[in-house]
């Protein structure tokens, strides 16, 4: 195309006017261009871009009336002017150089370029440039358009310092904040949104909204997405998913924004819930310290706190003994079962992973990679098999600044805590302090007070068990499972020293309510003289204090045969009481535990007591066996002078009247011998009568005076006399005469029947019924008490004797009884020859 701008003709166009810098209003209509210059030419004047004609070294040769206006100078003055030096910036000189290069080599090019006009001002433009060729294609100058984009770069401007500004406002947000569009795509976030979601802020962009949802929760985006459309803005909390899988609470605000975009504001209200979480369960555990719960109770329940709190967490409390140098399992509801039990009872020291250590030192103890701290070399590979790769422990710490225990959290990835977790930890382990402190001083209050009440009710047990004199061997059975029963042990063992030739002899050993144990494989009973082996042993013969073993595996005092003995029966630990008799070692009573918190010291003193307990009672039943003994041989020779001034005399005379009549019959004198046989029939009768009256005189005094019912009846009455029991008696049918034998037992069974019920049921009523017919008899006693399970005691409520009795007479017993219904007992006797006689 060829635009020759100084051929004259007709004006077509809208002149300049300079000194306005702006084109007229008025203009000519366009008439029929005579040729393609012509139409060139009127739009040329006419174009509202600015149009230039260029040579190669970027001189003006020719501009159009809105250049003109755009650039504030005259035409003359830009005519022929250099345009890098009049109008361009000098910023845009080179690109706008390599377009003019371009154009000379043939290519056409579009660019953007600054103008600065006479006035001062900044003019932008969007231009394009191609060459002008002569017809045999050498090149003529440059034709430039350009369109003022002015106004559009001012916008484009105030939209980017709006934006900049918005980007600097969410920047400095403490809320997470991210723009997505309608598919849950981010398009921009901020750095607090990029560390809500643990990963960079420059892998931000691109992600999508539904990573960050719990599978089961995932419909709940798109609901919310239909909702937002509807509404325009929606609020709600949600759990938010972070990329190491961590979940976060946060509460949602949700904004739609122009060109289809959503504007999400995410505050995470895990510190605000874990605030008025930890608040209440605060709450929760000083209840449960004030109602007395126990202590493994509440421990736990801090630890299920903490992992509430601290998602991820493994929590465990442990506890160091009274010699200051084990930790034992507290608490640990989601630690693995075997890294507990390995670490149960471990000794602290300096390197004794977080927790030995933490306590050893006194001080806090953060392992972020067990796999690689030096100090978990001894705990390493049980930590690890268990999946725990991080422990931080904290120790527990009295008001007099004595260690208590350890806090720990183990996590199943290596990490460090977080400010937030420091804080938790510092409230927990204070609070575990209180808890652990009150317990203890309450427990040590209970702990006297049952050293007192053991004492008591062993006493009175003694004084029981001596009343109703039973044989040696179960009394001191009975004794030694009281011991174990107050004492929650696996087995009671009393061991006399046979002082003759220095040997141990098993007195009696109580397993529960088993008196008769005695097991042949035992060390000292293979062996009577091996326990000399043992120093332990040696120990408590020489200084009569009691000797305690925490740990049968690694105690050095226990002799290796011993050892193996114990441990084969899961002994893990035991307690050896000396037995003082004027102020000498006469034996010692083992108490064997299994795996159990380390002895306190109250339950030494309680054992010492019932061992004291026990020994005197042992003392007084031989003294009580010895009165025994000493009255039954009285009686006896009571009755064999009785025998000898009355029935052997008495038969001496019946011999003698006989032998009369013998000699009267042989010189028939028959008067002589009727009147020997007479006087010698006399005698004899005497002599029966005088027996009869030493047998009735053997007879218990309540029976004297009638039957067994009579007597049984006036000892219920006597006795619950002034109470508030109830009492029925009831006899149906005719009671015959009954072998001694059988109403000495009967009355006994009721007496041990109205016993038990006043002593352990309290009841309100108690019935007697007694049931005669022509094949036997049927002995009922019911009372409304209490009750027990029958099967549990086997002792302590006499039925043992009972048994007995009814076994004697040939009859049957049966004991019925609940916790509700009271106790029953039955007792159905047959008459038959062979026991009545």
């Amino acid at each position: 195309m060829k635009l020759d701008t100084t051929t004259s003709g007709e004006t077509l166009f809208v002149t300049a006017n300079p000194s306005q810098g702006r084109l007229k209003s008025r203009g000519q209509p366009c008439s029929q261009a005579e040729d393609d210059d012509n139409a060139a030419k009127y739009l040329f004047e006419l174009s509202h871009d600015a149009i230039l004609f260029l040579d190669r070294t970027g001189k003006i040769l020719c501009i159009n009336p809105r250049g003109v206006q755009l650039s504030g100078y005259a035409e003359a003055k830009l005519r022929g002017a250099d345009i890098f030096e009049l109008l361009l910036l000098p910023e845009d000189h080179s690109a706008f150089r390599q377009m003019l290069q371009d154009a000379v080599k043939g290519k056409a090019r579009e660019c953007e370029v600054r103008w600065r006009t006479n006035d001062g001002a900044i003019v932008h433009f969007d231009g394009a440039s191609v060459p002008r060729l002569s017809c045999s294609g050498e090149f003529l100058s440059t034709l430039c358009t350009l369109r003022d984009v002015t106004e559009r770069k001012r916008t484009e401007e105030e939209l980017r310092k709006s934006e900049e500004k918005y980007r600097d406002l969410i920047e400095i947000s403490p809320d997470a904040i991210y723009v997505v569009d309608a598919q849950g795509i981010c398009v921009l976030g901020n750095r607090a949104g990029a560390e809500l979601a643990g990963i960079p802020q420059d892998d931000l962009v691109g992600t999508s909204v539904t990573e960050t949802y719990l599978p089961e929760e995932l419909s709940l985006f798109r609901e919310r997405i239909e909702k937002l459309k509807a509404e325009g803005t929606l609020r709600f909390q949600r759990k938010f998913v972070r990329k190491n899988r961590e979940v976060v609470p946060v509460e949602v605000s949700l904004s739609a924004i122009r060109g289809g975009y959503f504007q999400a504001i995410l505050r995470d209200i895990g510190e605000r819930n874990r605030g008025e979480a930890l608040l209440a369960g605060e709450k929760r555990l000083l209840e449960m310290v004030a109602k007395g719960d126990p202590l493994g109770d509440i421990l736990d329940a801090i630890c299920r706190l903490v992992e509430k709190l601290c998602s991820g967490s493994l929590c465990s409390i442990l506890l160091l003994d009274s010699s200051g140098k084990r930790l034992w399992q507290g608490a640990g509801p989601s630690i693995p079962k075997p890294y507990a039990e390995a670490i149960d009872g471990f000794v602290i020291g300096p390197s004794a992973g977080s927790c030995g250590t933490a306590a050893y030192r006194a001080q806090q103890v953060i392992v972020s990679d067990i796999a690689t701290d030096p100090l978990w070399a001894d705990f390493r590979d049980v930590a690890l098999a268990n999946g725990l790769r991080a422990c931080w422990s904290t120790p527990i710490v009295s008001l007099e600044n004595r260690v208590l225990g350890t806090f720990a959290m183990y996590y199943r990835e290596p990490r460090s805590p977080a400010p937030r977790q420091h804080d938790v930890i510092d409230q927990i382990t204070h609070l575990a302090s209180i808890t652990i402190e009150r317990q203890r001083a309450e427990e040590a209050l209970r702990a006297s007070e049952q050293v007192a009440r053991g004492q008591v009710e062993a006493l009175t047990y003694s004084l029981d068990v001596l009343a109703t004199a039973p044989a040696p061997d179960r009394f001191l059975g009975q004794m030694l499972s009281t011991m174990g029963r107050l004492l929650n042990a696996q087995s009671v063992i009393l061991w006399l020293l046979d002082e003759s030739n220095e040997s141990l002899v098993l007195r009696a050993w109580a397993e529960g309510a088993n008196f008769a144990k005695a097991d042949p494989e035992h060390p000292f009973i293979k062996n009577p003289l091996s326990w000399k082996e043992d120093p332990g042993l040696a120990e408590v013969f020489f200084s009569g204090a009691p000797v305690v073993c925490e740990d049968v595996e690694h105690d050095p005092h226990i002799s290796s045969a011993l050892r193996e003995y114990l441990r084969s029966g899961g002994t893990r630990k035991f307690l050896r009481i000396p037995t003082l008799v004027g102020g000498h070692v006469k034996g010692f009573i083992g108490v064997r535990h299994g795996a159990r918190p380390p002895y306190r010291p109250e339950e030494i003193e309680l054992a010492q007591a019932l061992a004291h307990q026990a020994m005197l009672a042992i003392q007084l039943n031989e003294f009580a066996e010895q009165s025994r003994r000493a009255a039954v041989l009285a009686e006896r020779n009571r009755m064999a002078r009785d025998i000898h001034n009355t029935l052997a005399q008495g038969f001496t005379g019946v011999i003698v009247q006989l032998e009369a009549a013998e000699d009267a019959i042989a010189c028939c004198r028959r008067q002589e011998a009727d009147e020997h046989l007479q006087q010698a029939s006399e005698l004899a009768r005497r002599s029966l009568n005088e027996a009869r009256r030493s047998v009735h005189a053997l007879r218990p005094q309540a029976l004297q005076r009638g039957n067994f019912w009579e007597a049984l009846k006036g000892i219920i009455k006597n006795t619950t006399v002034g109470t508030a029991l109830h009492t029925t008696f009831e006899l149906r049918g005719k009671l015959r005469d009954l072998p001694l034998v059988w109403e000495e037992n009967l009355m006994h069974i009721g007496q041990e029947a109205l016993t038990n019920a006043l002593k352990y049921a309290h009841p309100d009523k108690f019935e007697t019924r007694l049931s005669c017919n022509t094949k036997g008899l049927r002995l009922e006693l019911r009372d409304d008490g209490d009750g027990f399970k029958v099967k549990d005691r086997h002792d302590g409520v006499g039925l043992t004797g009972m048994r007995e009795r009814v076994e004697q007479m040939g009859g049957t017993l049966i004991v019925t009884s609940s916790r509700t219904k009271g106790t029953k007992v039955v007792v159905e006797l047959p008459y038959n020859h062979e026991s009545m006689l």
